[in-house]
């Protein structure tokens, strides 16, 4: 669809596996979901987890 492969990011930093302390949260991730305000939460959600793991 688009964005940063989920792939290439580490599941619990969000940190691109090759490149250590470039973080991708949120809608920059390839990650497809419901409409209807999901995309918000996993962004908010996103982001404290890798504002928690740093």
């Amino acid at each position: 669809m688009g964005g940063v492969s989920t792939d290439a990011i580490s599941s619990k930093t969000f940190e691109v596996k090759d490149l250590p302390q470039l973080r991708f949260i949120g809608e920059v991730l390839d990650v497809t979901g419901q409409l209807g305000g999901y995309n918000f939460q996993w962004a908010w959600a996103s982001g404290v987890a890798c504002g928690q793991a740093c």
